[in-house]
């Protein structure tokens, strides 16, 4: 039993964490369970119309490759199909990649590590909070599954390269395929295990993996071509490669632009240069070397930010194996072994020490930015719900509305239309466009942020009402707009704001234009 503790703690630590940030948020939400971002809600959109209908996207009847997650969307599908559609089973899928995580954590510090019962539970706690872990989990998205995944196929691999013993490439290439089908990123670790494998002339493994993470990524494009969608996901498309326009010119440092990691980054390089240095290429060499090539292919081409979510996965790897290192060090040679090396020990302390004040604001921030869900984008989504089902409706924050609402979605942001997208990477998404595109699709109202567009478009609408919630946090803007496409639709949709606004919380202010 003792050699459970540190699995244990962990689940329990998670558990009364998520249970105290869901029970605080849904105080505030009048007992309706929210996410944290409108993102949530797209999987959940996708997924239920993939259960009830069969298509793949934001509405019943458009294929539209709107997630960036097609194995977690799948997996929630199935879900919705076993037991209807509900809103917390997205939460229950993310914990379960959570109580993964912290399986693999314990799996690796038991197979390879000599630490003793306290300091593997040190490692887990420490690497959950420092993970924002229980932020990810109330999440209800794929990136506790990355992580689970990433730190089974980086442990495998290093197992591998390691070992002097025999090891089944096809175990690494299961996890391999595992990890990209569930977050695109994770491309980056591949062809860093492509890299490592190839260097040590292993080419048939190399290509093993490198088929194993490119295989379903290909596969799912092809099946969305087959149906009118993009080869690679809408949103992938839309925001992946912004880090590349800022490196390229050298305007400003990688490590500026990876500063969530850098820290751990440059521990990691100072210990893999070390080790190289001293030709011990152990199981610690490989994994820190792994980390580096994919933290500076993430730099280059990934993206940092927004809801602690799309670093986590190197957050989590990098914070638990420097941990499992120092804690190991500690260990074996005690506090004299601090003071002898003070130095390093403060040098270390200083490149890292955001990460845990990172870790724990992420818990009121959670609570925060549910509630700001809450005032937003789940109330536009109740309010075209009652008054415009089976209508066409243009927004850009999908999420909540097209899930909640029950209409055809037009997003001029892209994510959720596929016009929209392909006119915005070549360049052609014009105010007359979307103005074509809006009359094209008939719709009847428009959701919207004004800032993101132009006073040109928005002049072609009937600008009705405004709804502003306080306090913001994590949407894009405070303050969304609602317009009518004709002079009717104007008056019809004031009609409908007035009837909905006692519906709405107290805190909300609403303004009506004349």
């Amino acid at each position: 039993m003792k050699k459970y503790i540190p699995l244990l703690s962990g689940f329990i630590l998670m558990s009364l964490l998520v249970s105290l940030i869901e029970y605080i948020s849904m105080k505030q939400t009048g007992g309706h369970l929210c996410y944290p971002i409108d993102d949530s809600f797209i999987h959940m959109a996708v997924a239920k119309n993939l259960a009830l209908h069969g298509n793949w996207g934001i509405n019943p009847s458009d294929w539209v490759s709107a997630t960036s997650s097609p194995l977690f969307t799948v997996l929630l599908s199935i879900l919705d199909k076993i037991f209807s559609v509900q809103v917390g089973l997205p939460l229950v899928l993310s914990g379960i990649g959570t109580v993964l995580l912290i399986f693999a954590m314990q799996e690796e510090m038991d197979n390879h590590s000599s630490l003793n019962t306290l300091n593997k539970t040190i490692c887990i706690i420490s690497t959950l909070i420092i993970g924002a872990i229980p932020a990810l989990t109330i999440l209800g998205m794929e990136h506790t599954l990355q992580i689970a995944f990433t730190l089974f196929f980086v442990h495998s691999f290093a197992s591998f390269l390691s070992s002097h013993e025999s090891k089944s490439i096809w175990s690494i290439a299961v996890w391999a395929a595992l990890m990209t089908i569930t977050r695109y990123e994770n491309s980056f670790l591949v062809m860093a295990a492509f890299a490592l494998l190839a260097s040590q002339k292993k080419y048939k493994e190399a290509f093993i993996i490198a088929a194993a993470g490119i295989l379903p990524i290909a596969l799912f494009g092809f099946y969305s071509l087959m149906h009118g969608g993009l080869f690679i996901p809408n949103s992938v498309l839309l925001k992946g490669g912004q880090n590349l326009r800022t490196v390229l010119p050298f305007d400003t440092a990688i490590f500026e632009r990876t500063r969530t990691i850098s820290g751990l980054l440059l521990i990691a390089i100072m210990i893999v240069f070390k080790k190289s240095q001293l030709q011990k290429k152990d199981r610690d060499f490989w994994i820190l070397t792994m980390l580096v090539i994919t933290g500076i292919l993430h730099g280059i081409f990934g993206l940092f930010g927004w809801f602690y979510r799309y670093e986590a996965y190197l957050i989590v790897l990098g914070s638990f194996h420097l941990l499992k290192i120092g804690l190991s060090y500690l260990q074996q040679n005690g506090i004299i072994a601090v003071r002898k090396n003070l130095v390093w020990f403060g040098l270390a302390s200083l490149l890292v020490f955001n990460l845990p004040i990172r870790g724990m604001e992420s818990i009121p921030n959670s609570i925060l930015a549910m509630h700001n869900i809450y005032e937003q984008q789940y109330q536009m989504g109740l309010f075209i719900q009652k008054f415009y089902k089976c209508n066409t409706v243009t927004v850009n924050d999908i999420g909540a509305v097209s899930y909640l609402g029950d209409s055809n979605i037009l997003d001029i942001w892209g994510i959720g239309t596929t016009e929209v997208t392909l006119a915005k990477k070549q360049g052609k998404g014009s105010n007359d466009f979307l103005y074509g595109l809006m009359k094209e699709k008939n719709t009847k109202i428009a959701v919207i942020y004004d800032i993101w567009y132009t006073k040109e478009l928005r002049d072609k609408l009937y600008k009705v009402a405004s709804w502003e919630i306080p306090n913001n946090y994590i949407c894009a803007y405070p303050k969304v707009n609602f317009y009518g496409f004709s002079a009717n639709d104007a008056t019809i949709l004031k009609n409908n704001l007035i009837s909905f606004q006692s519906q709405l919380p107290k805190e909300i202010k609403v303004e009506y234009l004349r």
